[in-house]
C-alpha cells in the first residue's frame, strides 16, 4: 500500500471518528422532548462508529470498511426503523447525514481496496506485523 492509499485511508476513518464523536455529543443538546429511544440510538450507534474508526486506523483491513458502510447504513435508517416521533427533525437529520457520511467513507474504502493488488496488501500486512516475506 503507498503512503498516498495509507493516507486517504487515515482520513476516511478520521471522518468517521469525527462523525460519530459529533453524534455523541450531539445527544446532549438535540432537541428530543426526553425521548430516550432516539438520544440512545444515536449516542451508541456514534459510540461504535468512533471505536470502529481507531480500529481502522490500527488495522487498515478491508472488514473495516464494511464494518463503516453497515454502521452508516443503519443510522441512516434508523430514524425509519425505530419510527423516531414527528417533530425531531434535528435528531434525523444529525442520524441521516451522519450515516450517509459513514456509509459513504467505508464505501470508499471498500473501492480503494478493491483497486489496490493483492499482493500489495500481503506486503503491507506483513509489514505491519513484522514478518519478512
Amino acid at each position: 500500500m503507498s503512503n498516498r492509499q495509507r493516507t486517504s485511508g487515515i482520513v476516511r476513518d478520521v471522518v468517521v471518528f469525527v462523525t460519530g464523536a459529533v453524534l455523541v455529543a450531539s445527544t446532549v443538546w438535540l432537541p428530543v422532548q426526553g425521548d430516550q429511544e432516539v438520544t440512545g440510538a444515536i449516542l451508541v450507534l456514534g459510540i461504535l462508529a468512533a471505536w470502529s474508526a481507531l480500529w481502522a486506523i490500527g488495522s487498515a483491513s478491508r472488514q473495516s470498511h464494511w464494518t463503516h458502510v453497515g454502521l452508516g447504513l443503519l443510522l441512516a435508517v434508523s430514524p425509519a426503523l425505530m419510527v423516531f416521533p414527528s417533530g425531531l427533525l434535528a435528531a434525523d437529520l444529525f442520524a441521516i447525514i451522519g450515516g450517509l457520511v459513514i456509509a459513504a467513507m467505508g464505501t470508499l474504502g471498500v473501492i480503494s481496496s478493491r483497486r489496490s493488488p493483492v499482493a500489495s496488501r500481503v506486503v503491507a500486512s506483513s509489514e505491519r506485523s513484522g514478518v519478512r516475506i
